[in-house]
C-alpha cells in the first residue's frame, strides 16, 4: 500500500489566515512559465467555503508532475491537454492518453484548463472538468469551486489520514514491540496480512463513524446509538467475482423484469467447483409499491400513529413474527432504491442464465447472513396450535392461591 505525504511546500495555514483552515493542495502543471505564475497568483489563498484556502504548486513539464504525484499529495490537477511544445500537432487522443497516465498513479480531481477544449469533452464528469484558456481566471476558480462541493477531496483526505493513523500506530505499539515474535525477518507475508486485517477492521463500525465525524456528517451519531448508515449495507460494485449469496440483480427472470437477491449459499456458487445448477433467487419490491408506503405518504406531513407503526414494521429486519419475516427490508442506496425481499416470490434460474442479470451489489456482512437466516426461518417454520392461555392463567392463580393461603 503506497501512503504518500504532502507536498513539500505544503503548511498548515497562509500567512495571514487562519490556523484552523485547511488549506487545499493544488497542482498547476503548463509549459509557459509566465502563465503558471499568473495561475497562481490568482487561485494562491483564494477562499473554498466555508473558510477553507488553496495553495497552488506549479510546474512546467507534465513528467515531472508525474513523479510529483506519485511522491506527494494533492488534492486537485489543473493542466493542459497538450503533451508537447505547441509546434507538435495536437492528437485527437491526447487528451485520454493524459488522463490514463494520471490515473495510473493516482486518484486526483483534474480540470483541464486548455485552449484545444474539443479533445477533452468526452471526458467531463463532476471530478474532471473542461475550462477554455479563453475564459477568465474567475471561470477557473467557479469549476474548481465545483469540484470541491462534490465532497470528494475532503473525504479521499479522510480516508488517506485515517489508513495512515492505524498504519503509524500499528506498527509502532505492536509490530515494533513485537518484532521477536515473527521470527524470519524475511516474513514479509504474515506482516502483510495482519496489517492488511487491521486496515480492514479500521474501515468498518468504528472506523465509518470515526471518518464520518470527521466529515462532518450525522451518520456517526446514529451509528453511536446502533444503526447504521444505508451503505453500510452494501459492496458496490461487488468484489468477489463469483456469485454470493445476498447478491443483488436487476433483470428479466421469468414473467417479472426487476430486482432480485440471490438467496443460494455462497459455497454453492464457488467458481471452478460449482454445486449449484439452478439458483434460487427472491424477489424484490419497490417500497414505493407497497400498501404501507402509500398509506404513509398520503397522510404526510403527518401521519397517525398507526400508519406510521405499520411502515416501522415493515422497515425493521430485527421483528420475529410471521408476517414481518416475510419480508426482509434493503434500504435505498446510490440508484438501488428502497426494496423489499418478499420470500413468497421466489424463482429459479439456470446457472448460465445469470449472465443475462446485471449485478449490482453485494449484501455484506452481516447483513447477507441475517438475510438467509431470515429466509431459513421463514420457509421452514412449523405452525402449532396455540395454547390456550387462559386456562394456563386460571392454573396459576390457583396455585399461587394455594401457596400463600
Amino acid at each position: 500500500m503506497a501512503l504518500y505525504q504532502g507536498p513539500p511546500f505544503a503548511s498548515h495555514c497562509i500567512h495571514g489566515y487562519d490556523m484552523a483552515a485547511t488549506i487545499w493542495q493544488l497542482l498547476f502543471v503548463d509549459d509557459d512559465p509566465d502563465f503558471c505564475r499568473q495561475v497562481q497568483e490568482f487561485l494562491d489563498g483564494e477562499t473554498i467555503p466555508p473558510d477553507d484556502r488553496l495553495q497552488v504548486k506549479t510546474l512546467n513539464d507534465f513528467g515531472d508532475a508525474l513523479n510529483e504525484l506519485e511522491t506527494y499529495r494533492f488534492d486537485l490537477l489543473i493542466l493542459d491537454v497538450r503533451l508537447g511544445p505547441h509546434s507538435i500537432t495536437p492528437d485527437e487522443e491526447a487528451g485520454t492518453t493524459t488522463l490514463q497516465a494520471i490515473r495510473q498513479r493516482r486518484f486526483i480531481p483534474v480540470i483541464f484548463y486548455t485552449g484545444l477544449p474539443h479533445l477533452v469533452r468526452h471526458l467531463v464528469t463532476p471530478l474532471i472538468q473542461v475550462v477554455e484558456k479563453t475564459e477568465e481566471l474567475p471561470h477557473l476558480l467557479d469549476r474548481l469551486k465545483s469540484i470541491f462541493a462534490t465532497r470528494v477531496p475532503a473525504v479521499n483526505r479522510a480516508l488517506m489520514r485515517h489508513l495512515e493513523t492505524i498504519q503509524r500506530d500499528y506498527m509502532w505499539a505492536f509490530v515494533a514491540n513485537h518484532w521477536e515474535q515473527f521470527g524470519d525477518t524475511s516474513d514479509h507475508t504474515s506482516l502483510a496480512y495482519l496489517l492488511a486485517r487491521r486496515l480492514a477492521i479500521s474501515l468498518s463500525g468504528s472506523g465509518i463513524q470515526q471518518l464520518a465525524q470527521e466529515l462532518g456528517d450525522s451518520t456517526g451519531i446514529a451509528m453511536a446509538a446502533g444503526q447504521v448508515h444505508p451503505m453500510r449495507y452494501y459492496v458496490m460494485p461487488p468484489v468477489e467475482p463469483a456469485p454470493l449469496v445476498g447478491d443483488i440483480y436487476q433483470g428479466q427472470v421469468g414473467e417479472h423484469n426487476g430486482y432480485w437477491v440471490l438467496l443460494t449459499p455462497s459455497c454453492d456458487m464457488v467458481t471452478g467447483r460449482e454445486k449449484a445448477e439452478l439458483v434460487l433467487l427472491a424477489r424484490c419490491l419497490p417500497l414505493t409499491e407497497q400498501v404501507e408506503y402509500q398509506q404513509w405518504r398520503d397522510g404526510l406531513p403527518a401521519p397517525s400513529r398507526k400508519i406510521n407503526g405499520k411502515l416501522q414494521d415493515l422497515l425493521r429486519n430485527n421483528r420475529r413474527d410471521s408476517q414481518s419475516e416475510r419480508f426482509f427490508f434493503l434500504p435505498g442506496a446510490l440508484s438501488l432504491p428502497d426494496l423489499l425481499v418478499d420470500f413468497q416470490q421466489l424463482a429459479t434460474l439456470q446457472r448460465d442464465h445469470m449472465a443475462g442479470l446485471e449485478r449490482l451489489a453485494s449484501l455484506d456482512s452481516p447483513f447477507a447472513e441475517a438475510l438467509l437466516a431470515r429466509f431459513t426461518r421463514y420457509f421452514g417454520r412449523l405452525g402449532t396450535p396455540d395454547l390456550d392461555v387462559a386456562v394456563l392463567l386460571q392454573r396459576l392463580r390457583t396455585t399461587t392461591g394455594e401457596k400463600t393461603a
